[in-house]
């Protein structure tokens, strides 16, 4: 019986894991979506970017190898100096630890996310690999590695707090967002469904930049818009109701399970998971 994954790109994920160490998850994450876009491009262009697209987007910046790398490195770095940064903070790098062990870490959780997302790529379940392995690692270094909150328990109060005007806000901004890249995709066809999660993620670099969030994070909207129009053969509601509940979601797995805990499990993942799982399921 065939290995479900390569043995060299196992050591391959190691030296990537390590690279999200170095650079930290959103920045990595940032890279990933403008590799993306460029991908497109050369599509559009009728270029078949084998070498970009394979070697590039799909291994070296896949998510599930280099995030994963920066996010469990981030939480061993919380452990081991919790007074110089925060285990769900996926936002830094972590190069200024000068700490090897951190390092091998990152590289230790890429070969395990490239695992994990090619045993769940080969048996085919109705899921999207990359978020599936990006949470399953994400749990496992919650309940491995935590030394502090699992969960936040400011959130319900905030929640009360903010009231209905709080989701109606983010339930108006989610309908916009979905309505206008559900159309775009429509447009472009099915070879092109897959650009507004790049989009999405090559925006944090205006979201990140300086102190501070600045613009939203919308690749739980745009993935779950694409998949929704790849499975419906292209409609357009059924894209943003899934995407509005999957954004929602993801509101709700932030505040409760990310924000302030002792480690990061990515809530946009979460997101995508159940939005494409749910269409997947239905459709």
């Amino acid at each position: 019986m065939p290995l479900f994954f390569d043995p060299f790109l196992v050591l391959f994920a190691f030296g990537v894991g390590i690279l999200g160490a170095m650079f930290g998850g959103i920045q990595t994450f940032i890279c990933t979506g403008f590799a993306g876009i460029v991908v497109y491009i050369l599509k559009a262009a009728g270029v078949e970017p084998t070498l970009l697209g394979d070697t590039v987007l799909n291994t070296l910046l896949l998510p599930a190898i280099i995030f994963n790398g920066s996010a469990v490195a981030t939480a061993v770095a919380a452990k081991k100096y919790p007074d110089q940064i925060q285990g769900w903070d996926i936002t830094r790098s972590l190069i200024f630890l000068h700490d090897t062990s951190i390092m091998l870490v990152g590289g230790a959780a890429g070969s395990v996310g490239y695992l994990v997302f090619s045993f769940f790529s080969h048996i085919g379940l109705p899921v999207d690999p990359g978020a599936t392995a990006i949470i399953i690692v994400g749990v496992l270094t919650r309940l491995l590695l935590s030394n502090g909150r699992k969960v936040n328990p400011d959130a319900s109060a905030y929640y009360r707090e903010q009231g209905l005007g709080y989701w109606v806000f983010q339930t108006v901004n989610c309908i916009a967002t979905a309505a206008v890249f559900a159309f775009i995709l429509h447009e472009a066809g099915p070879d092109f469904y897959g650009v507004g999660f790049s989009i999405s993620a090559a925006l944090l670099l205006f979201g990140y930049a300086g102190d501070g969030q600045k613009v939203p994070t919308t690749h739980q909207i745009t993935s779950v818009v694409g998949t929704a129009l790849a499975v419906t053969g292209g409609n357009i509601a059924i894209a943003i109701v899934f995407a509005t509940l999957a954004n929602h979601i993801y509101l709700v797995f932030a505040k409760y399970f990310n924000e302030d805990c002792s480690t990061h499990i990515d809530p946009p993942a979460v997101g995508i998971f159940v939005g494409s799982l749910l269409l997947n399921l239905i459709f």
